[in-house]
């Protein structure tokens, strides 16, 4: 260790010419894309909140979070710290991570857990008719089914309408069965994020009762669990309280409300991957034909339609879909029925599947 002195300013400094500061990759790890496997995103970046760290991303996936281990974990010998931190590229859902640099730590940089980045889920729509006339066909059923060809292990269903909460892998899925127990009618419009609903009567409702929202002969259908009633009397008009924001407009004229009961149908199922809320598709340990439950009596519980139910101009749409690389959709009209095999196009907000039948 040596020492010197300098002059500056007419001030005299003893300079101590030991320390060595050292600049490390300090947590360094790799994000892929869920689908394809290699990530190709050029805009793929970290976001931190400390400001005593730095990142370095590519657009392969390949990152690393840098800085002075000593100043930013200055007490490792007996502490471990956790840093906190959001995958990020453009067309993909946000992923955060978290890593933990054990006690006693020495050697760096700490490899972070592999990620799989999840695309941002897209619209499939399109429009149902007449393979002679070419004239629209309405109330036509689309849905999911299962590749005709290879029948999967994991089975995609798409929804009417997309989840409202995530749920955790295995999480249990129950088909059901639908019965009206009441109804009324929208007091006020709804627009879509709303968690109230306005009623003309409440009569028969509670916390956990379940309505059911219906517009345009079923082309709209959303399910919601009441968490509570506004002020007055149950028997009375006033406002309900949904434990779930809903995902579609509803205007106020010609909107019932029904309320309805749920009763378990055949057997059950479970997710075989998590869902983000938002999400358009079940993947699950079976394919579902009919209206679904997740996670009956607890906080994240909801119910949704299977698939989609064209309008009177024929047009259908199904908002949410992704998690896989290909749909296998099917129309039906009565007899008549079009299948079509759709490998999602990921980089187009809106896809068009038409149908003749």
């Amino acid at each position: 260790m040596g020492t010197y002195q300098t002059t500056a300013d007419g001030e005299v400094y003893t300079v101590i010419d030991a320390g060595t500061s050292v600049y490390w990759a300090v947590i360094t790890g790799a994000a892929s894309d869920e689908i394809f496997g290699t990530l190709n995103a050029p805009g793929f970046a970290v976001e931190l909140t400390r400001s005593d760290l730095g990142a370095k991303a590519y657009g392969n996936g390949l990152y690393a979070i840098t800085g002075y281990p000593g100043q930013s974990f200055p007490q490792l010998a007996t502490t471990s710290y956790t840093v906190s931190y959001t995958l990020t590229a453009p067309g993909y859902r946000d992923f955060p991570m978290s890593v933990t640099i054990p006690t006693g730590t020495t050697v760096f940089p700490v490899g972070a857990s592999a990620s799989a980045m999840r695309l941002l889920p897209v619209t499939v729509q399109g429009r149902v008719v007449s393979g002679t006339t070419r004239l629209p066909i309405g109330g036509a059923a689309i849905a999911s089914i299962d590749n005709p060809s290879a029948p999967p292990t994991v089975h995609v269903t798409a929804l009417r309408s997309p989840l409202y909460c995530a749920h955790a892998a295995g999480a249990a899925a129950q088909p059901v069965i639908i019965a009206t127990t009441g109804s009324a009618t929208l007091t006020a419009a709804v627009t879509g994020g709303d968690q109230m609903l306005n009623l003309s009567d409440r009569t028969g409702l509670a916390a956990g009762s379940i309505v059911r929202l219906t517009y345009a002969v079923g082309v709209w259908v959303e399910y919601g669990v009441v968490a509570s009633l506004g002020p007055g009397p149950a028997s009375a008009s006033g406002q309900v309280f949904l434990t779930n924001a809903l995902n579609s407009s509803y205007p106020t004229a010609g909107t019932v409300v029904d309320f309805v009961s749920a009763t378990p149908s055949g057997g059950g199922a479970t997710l075989s991957s998590d869902a983000d809320a938002g999400d358009g598709v079940l993947l699950a340990s079976q394919l579902f034909s009919q209206t679904v439950a997740l996670e009956t009596g607890t906080p994240q519980y909801e119910i949704h339609e299977i698939g989609a139910i064209s309008g009177g101009d024929g047009y259908y749409i199904l908002a949410g879909i992704g998690r896989v690389q290909e749909i296998f959709l099917q129309a039906t009209s009565g007899a008549s029925n079009q299948t079509a095999n759709w490998f999602l196009e990921y980089d187009q907000a809106l896809n068009t599947v038409n149908f003749q039948l």
